[in-house]
């Protein structure tokens, strides 16, 4: 008896998180984001989930870099950079006939950075609130995940050669789902 009572909420569970997975096509999905910024996080490793059926988590690590020039040398060093992002996003289905698994998005999220680098001008801490809007396209057969969104920054803190709003900052992510 006491079998069938933990068996019941088991099997609940599995039917609700299939559910879910079946509204939006995956539940979990990790990966590699490419960004057009490439101070501190030209590539990110990936990491999507949703909570609802309209309601995901996204969370990238970021890594960067440029050549910036030094002063009182005669030449540049590369600095590199790393990020932390989270963002929260609201996912509605796009209505097509042949594919039931793309959506838009919007949302907003927290991103934290630091760059190395030996001009002081560009070296140091950075924390920024982002905007972020896009498509997101699960293949129906396949375990692969695509989106494309736009994150337009706006940094609190940043270091000096930082204007206060980066807006031409695309991504790519491809992502494994589970």
């Amino acid at each position: 008896m006491k079998m069938k009572k933990t068996l019941l909420p088991v099997a609940l569970f599995l039917l609700l998180t299939n559910f879910l997975c079946a509204q939006n096509g995956y539940k979990n999905a990790v990966g590699v984001r490419f960004n057009t910024y490439i101070g501190y996080d030209v590539l990110a490793l990936s990491y999507k989930s949703f909570l609802a059926n309209h309601d995901a988590l996204e969370f990238n690590l970021g890594f960067g870099g440029r050549n910036m020039y030094v002063p009182g040398t005669s030449g540049q060093s590369f600095s590199p950079g790393i990020s932390l992002a989270g963002a929260y996003q609201y996912h509605v289905d796009i209505e097509t006939a042949t594919n039931e698994h793309l959506r838009w998005f919007a949302g907003g999220g927290l991103i934290l950075f630091h760059i190395f680098s030996k001009n002081n001008f560009y070296e140091g801490f950075g924390a920024g609130l982002f905007g972020t809007c896009g498509i997101d396209y699960k293949f129906k057969n396949t375990p692969l995940n695509l989106t494309a969104d736009w994150r337009p920054t706006v940094y609190l803190s940043a270091p000096d050669s930082f204007s206060p709003l980066q807006i031409g900052t695309l991504g790519v992510a491809v992502r494994y789902t589970f």
